[in-house]
C-alpha cells in the first residue's frame, strides 16, 4: 500500500464514521421519550391528576380529519380506564396552517374550559366535525355548542371573538414544534411518541404496559 492510498482510506474511515456517530446519536434523540415538563403545562386540560403514573398526551388539530377517526378510539380508551385515577389524558392544541377553522375550534374549546366545560366542548367538535368543517359561519355552530352546555353565551362569542386563548394555543404549538411534532393526531404515552390513528388494542397494550412498569 501507497502512501496516497493509505491516506485516501483513512479520510474514508474518519468520514464514514463521523457519520455513524450522527445517525447513532439522531436515532437515540428520537427514541428518548419527552419529559413530561415537555408535555403537560400548569394550564393544560388532563382528565385526572396530572401527576397519575400514566400521562396520554395528544396534540391535536380540531379541523384535522385523522383526528376525528382518531377521538372515537381515543374515548373507548378512556371509557376503558375511567375508574382508574392512575391514567390521565391531556388535550394539547397544534392547528395545522392549512386548516382555516382549526383557530377558531381551538379558542371555542379553551373559551368553554374557562367556564369548566372543556371536554364536553372537546367532545361536540369532533363528533360534529362534518358539521361546522363545511359551513360559511362555524361562529353559529360553535354558539349552539356553548347553548347546549349552558355557558354564558355573551363571555364565550366575546372571548372567541377576541381570540382570548390565542397566547395559550401558540404556546402549544411552539412545544409540540420543540418536540419535533409535523402532524397530528401525535400522541405521547409516558413521554413515547406515538403519531397518527392508533389501533385501539394497541394503544391499550402501551398503557398497561406503562402502568406495569
Amino acid at each position: 500500500m501507497n502512501k496516497e492510498t493509505a491516506i485516501m482510506i483513512g479520510v474514508f474511515v474518519i468520514i464514514f464514521g463521523g457519520l455513524g456517530f450522527l445517525i447513532t446519536r439522531n436515532n437515540q434523540v428520537a427514541t428518548t421519550p419527552a419529559s413530561k415538563d415537555q408535555l403537560i403545562r400548569p394550564n393544560s386540560h388532563s382528565t385526572v391528576n396530572p401527576d397519575a403514573k400514566v400521562s396520554i398526551v395528544e396534540f391535536g388539530d380540531f379541523q384535522c380529519p385523522a383526528c376525528a377517526a382518531a377521538f372515537p378510539i381515543v374515548e373507548q380508551l378512556l371509557a376503558l380506564y375511567k375508574d382508574n385515577p392512575q391514567v390521565n389524558f391531556v388535550s394539547r392544541n397544534f392547528p395545522l396552517p392549512q386548516h382555516q377553522y382549526a383557530l377558531i375550534t381551538a379558542e371555542a374549546a379553551e373559551a368553554a374550559g374557562a367556564q369548566g366545560k372543556y371536554w364536553e366542548m372537546y367532545r361536540l367538535i369532533y363528533t360534529n366535525q362534518n358539521e361546522w368543517v363545511n359551513s360559511a359561519d362555524p361562529m353559529s355552530i360553535l354558539v349552539g355548542y356553548a347553548t347546549q352546555l349552558k355557558l354564558d353565551i355573551g363571555r364565550f362569542k366575546s372571548e372567541v371573538t377576541a381570540n382570548k386563548y390565542n397566547d395559550i394555543i401558540e404556546q402549544d404549538k411552539q412545544d409540540g414544534l420543540a418536540l419535533g411534532i409535523n402532524s397530528t393526531p401525535t400522541f405521547f404515552i409516558n413521554g413515547v411518541r406515538a403519531t397518527g390513528v392508533q389501533d385501539f388494542a394497541d394503544f391499550k397494550a402501551r398503557v398497561d404496559s406503562a402502568l406495569a412498569q
